[in-house]
């Protein structure tokens, strides 16, 4: 105004063009310098992440921006990137559905999120499975959608794994059986529930491990020994739910982490009953057949012996009739022989005898006794 001092005037003018020692430039300049590098700061954090970024308008669905790690992804440079709208790098199987997706979560919130699971298209056609969270926002009073995408590839082929893994599990014929360091139960397979009569997977979860055999001592003896030396292999006897008892047979290991530490303890259970069964069959069978060859041999005796008397009086007697008597005698003694030499001519009683005289040790002395009877056998 001209009636200020011509000092106030010119102070004026020095502070609007930057020269006064108050100047407007000089006071806002370093604060915007301060800002401009923390942004810079912060885009080479974002360009430093695995994570594909991308800033779409909302109303166009064109890219505004994208972080660096989207051209390292898809292979297209940036300028290419903020030609085309994001719809364009969806798979086209998924574009639909992604549309109405992205429609829904631009009328959200901003500080709500939502994730949609869907392959971007790379430059190449090779599709990347990605889990992509979108989270709508506003600058300078125009509406953007962020969306960050990250490549879910190792976790899809993890999970593929897992399930075929389970799947394994699942239909396995044996009970499989996971448990935690302390023997309490965290998984366990059909075969398993069924074998111990349960309802289900659920009503086994969070027993002991004690619960499953007829000694309950043995839950804590298995846990133990797994603990100390990883694995076992033993036959002991399972309580099923009823309290019915059955022949089993457990082998296991502990399952450890990259430093050696326990992560949980897998037990294998078949069910051996008529295994066991048979087995005590083929022993007392084994014991009999050997009392049964053994008396049998007792019987031949016991025939030669009066055998032997009637021939020692024939033999005495000077009569035609006597001869007829010696004939039969040596008929009869002929007849028991053969039948002694019918149980060893056979190749499989003689294996038999043998190989299984375990439970029928008295077979294999009348083996030994009588196999000098027939050498001229094979």
């Amino acid at each position: 105004m001209p009636s200020e001092a011509p000092e106030d005037r010119d102070a004026l003018r020095e502070k609007i063009i930057g020269l006064g020692e108050t100047s407007l430039h000089k006071s806002y300049y370093p604060e915007l310098q301060s800002r401009l590098a923390e942004l810079e700061r912060f885009r080479a954090l974002l360009d430093q992440t695995y994570d594909a970024i991308f800033l779409l308008r909302a109303e166009t669905g064109m890219l505004a921006d994208v972080s660096a790690s989207v051209s390292a992804y898809l292979g297209y440079s940036k300028k290419e990137l903020l030609r085309k709208p994001f719809i364009d790098l969806i798979s086209p199987q998924q574009k639909a559905r992604f549309a109405e997706f992205i429609r829904e979560s631009s009328d959200m919130a901003s500080e709500s999120g939502q994730t949609f699971i869907a392959p971007l298209v790379a430059r190449d056609g090779t599709e990347i499975p990605m889990e992509i969270t979108v989270r709508s926002v506003t600058f300078g009073g125009e509406r953007y959608v962020v969306a960050i995408a990250r490549d879910i590839t190792e976790r899809i082929r993890t999970e593929r794994e897992l399930r075929i893994k389970e799947s394994a599990l699942e239909s396995s014929t044996n009970g499989i059986l996971i448990a935690d360091p302390t023997g309490a139960v965290m998984y366990a397979n059909r075969s398993f529930v069924a074998m111990f009569g349960y309802d289900g997977a659920g009503t086994i979860a969070g027993k002991n491990l004690g619960a499953f055999f007829a000694d309950p001592t043995v839950g804590e003896k298995v846990t133990a020994h797994l603990l100390d030396d990883h694995a076992i292999v033993q036959e002991t006897i399972g309580l099923r739910d009823d309290g019915s008892q059955f022949h089993i047979q457990i082998s296991g290991s502990v399952v450890q982490n990259g430093a050696g530490q326990p992560l949980c303890i897998m037990l294998i259970v078949m069910d051996i009953t008529e295994r066991v069964l048979a087995e005590q069959m083929r022993r007392e069978t084994y014991a009999q057949l050997g009392k049964n060859i053994e008396q049998f041999a007792i019987l031949g005796d016991h025939i030669r012996n009066p055998l032997q008397v009637i021939v020692g009086y024939a033999e005495m007697i000077d009569d035609p009739f006597a001869e007829k008597i010696l004939e039969e005698s040596r008929r009869i003694d002929g007849f028991v022989t053969e039948l002694d030499r019918g149980w060893l001519r056979s190749a499989n009683v003689r294996q038999f005898l043998l190989r299984h005289g375990d439970g029928s040790s008295s077979a294999r002395r009348v083996f030994f006794r009588f196999s000098n009877l027939n050498e001229e056998d094979p």
